[in-house]
């Protein structure tokens, strides 16, 4: 069966009323998209009603990205989700942008932090190479840039002005007693949907 629904956004605490539904449903797996304190009510509420053990739980990577994940606790553990990033990218360059920022902020950087230091990063190359410093001259220079080789989340290149860049399937694991967004697969380069 396939169904879906709408909580009202940024006021549902209370998932209820929706996780009966899904259970009574007869449906083989939920995906949702949620982010921030949504993300952890759904996610507790979703494991203490029972559906975590027999309906798996997917959902867009912000489900369990950031400091939202150590709040969802052992619930999170099993969710599945695709992302364009994971601090468990065991790559050089995950590596050394994980170590630098764990030291300087005492916890792990999520796709938020990891997209800051990307646009500054593609900034600097922008600057460096523009003729000027207008709008039409940085944008020029970043048509220009090609491959972010150096990038936390892989490789990528820009595609009509957005990144065309793997995405990863994570499933979040605990691993020595923290929980992580571990990669099950890379999925490969994929482009951004298309506005409608």
């Amino acid at each position: 069966m396939v169904g879906s629904a709408q909580t009202p956004f940024g006021s549902t605490t209370d998932f209820q009323p929706f996780l009966t539904g899904i259970q009574g449903s007869g449906a083989r797996a939920t995906f949702c998209f949620y982010s921030g304190a949504e993300a952890i009510s759904f996610v507790q509420q979703y494991a203490r009603f029972g559906l975590a053990e027999s309906i798996p739980l997917y959902g867009s990577g912000f489900l369990t990205e950031g400091n939202v994940l150590p709040q969802q606790g052992d619930a999170a553990v099993g969710v599945q989700n695709t992302l364009h990033y994971s601090d468990q990218l065991d790559i050089p360059a995950n590596k050394a942008f994980v170590d630098a920022y764990t030291t300087a902020h005492g916890e792990a950087p999520s796709c938020f932090s990891m997209a800051t230091f990307d646009a500054a990063n593609v900034l600097n190359r922008a600057l460096g190479s523009a003729t000027a410093l207008d709008g039409d001259a940085l944008s020029a220079a970043l048509g220009g840039i090609g491959t972010v080789d150096d990038s936390p989340r892989g490789p990528w290149t820009f595609e009509n002005q957005t990144p065309r860049q793997n995405v990863y399937l994570r499933e979040v694991q605990d691993i020595g007693g923290t929980l992580v967004n571990a990669v099950v697969e890379d999925l490969g380069p994929q482009s951004q949907p298309a506005a409608v």
